[in-house]
């Protein structure tokens, strides 16, 4: 098994990386819905799931006001009782969220390897903080990059502005599970890249062999980078 060598730093995307996030958004999702059909939205479940993905889809998943626009979806404009129930629903959800099973004690060890830990991810910085702190993960960290603060997306520009942070971008490890955002950008930044294959976007990126040119190590689980690195 070849290693790589010369990495200082381990760069980690959060999403669909250190935890399970498209997982866990279909359940939040399900469960603000039965909160506002309790509280008294008219309409059936698998009805108001498909319209509330196609509202993130549209408005994207930072969009604030998903709930608002479900509730104009069926006829309940404004109020405020059954939004406030799927609000709740929604965050009830966030007590669950937990990383990857391998995730903290990989982090663990990487630390004690030597290696510089940080975080890019493309959202609003608080948002992605709170993503870390409830997954308890945040003190493995030293830096964390967001696009919010940067003021840019995660783009080759990103990883490049990151990389004068970190020092020469060669001894830098981009991992993540999205190509177009983690891999592509980093490894045009001078970065080398890992594939987090655990998720649906790494596994649809694997079967694009074009896209091997960018991927440094595909990595079946988090935990592989202790193999490589």
């Amino acid at each position: 098994m070849k290693k790589l060598s010369g990495i200082k730093t381990v760069i980690c995307d959060i999403d669909d990386t250190l935890y399970p996030s498209t997982e866990f958004a279909s359940i939040a999702r399900k469960n603000a819905i039965q909160s506002m059909l309790e509280a008294g939205l008219d309409a059936g479940a698998g009805r108001a799931y498909a319209a509330l993905s196609a509202i993130v889809a549209k408005y994207s998943s930072n969009y604030p006001r998903h709930l608002d626009r479900l509730c104009e979806k069926f006829g309940c404009r404004g109020d405020k009782k059954i939004i406030a129930a799927g609000i709740k629903g929604y965050h009830d959800t966030k007590l669950t969220i937990q990383p990857f099973p391998d995730v903290p004690r990989t982090l663990l060890e990487l630390r004690l390897r030597g290696y510089k830990l940080c975080v890019a991810s493309e959202g609003f910085a608080i948002k992605q903080w709170e993503k870390l702190i409830r997954l308890r993960l945040h003190h493995f960290f030293g830096q964390v990059f967001v696009s919010e603060e940067l003021g840019m997306s995660k783009s080759k520009k990103f990883y490049v502005h990151i990389a004068g942070k970190l020092g020469n971008a060669g001894n830098c490890l981009m991992a993540g599970d999205r190509l177009e955002k983690d891999i592509i950008p980093a490894k045009a930044a001078g970065m080398r890249t890992a594939l987090l294959l655990a998720s649906q976007n790494g596994r649809d990126i694997e079967l694009n062999k074009p896209s091997s040119k960018y991927i440094d190590l595909r990595l079946r689980t988090f935990s592989d980078l202790l193999k490589y690195l």
